[in-house]
């Protein structure tokens, strides 16, 4: 059987599969609670995070996020999940989200909020959190959960967009 030759650097690389990538933080309040943002832009809750912009990498992407939005300025600690979106009728490429640990703030930790992109943000139980996320978001907090807990970093993979 012959083998296909190889194509040419630049035309195999644009054969490559391209993804959206995005970076959020982790970040709850002394008494366990987790930081949700409503964007104005589209339905539903999120984590502090967006996409990572040309030039900067998801660490930066969460950091930057997490200022823009909520107007802390805090150093996100350690991955604590990675997570990918395969294609889907509403997405139609690949995604991959990263979550860092933001840690946790004292309760009542004011927060400036983003009002270009922003309505609204509450401190809320893990379980209402998973509601409030919706299912691809909810799958990220639970991984994002478990490794804050054993420090053991979570891949997890969904047809489910949180995009």
């Amino acid at each position: 059987m012959a083998q296909e030759p190889l194509l040419p650097r630049d035309q195999w690389l644009a054969s490559l599969p391209r993804s959206y990538t995005a970076a959020g933080t982790l970040l709850t309040d002394e008494s366990g609670r987790v930081l949700v943002l409503k964007p104005n832009y589209r339905p539903g809750w999120q984590f502090a995070g967006g996409t990572v912009d040309r030039g900067e990498d998801a660490y930066e992407c969460a950091r930057r996020e997490l200022l823009e939005e909520t107007g802390l300025r805090i150093e996100p600690g350690r991955l604590l999940v990675v997570s990918w979106t395969h294609p889907s009728a509403e997405l139609n490429h690949p995604a991959v989200h990263f979550i860092f640990d933001a840690g946790t703030v004292p309760v009542g930790t004011p927060i400036d909020l983003q009002e270009e992109e922003l309505e609204e943000y509450r401190w809320v139980e893990p379980a209402e959190a998973m509601v409030l996320l919706g299912p691809a978001r909810e799958l990220r907090l639970r991984a994002a959960l478990a490794a804050r807990e054993d420090g053991e970093v979570r891949i997890v993979a969904s047809t489910i967009t949180g995009i």
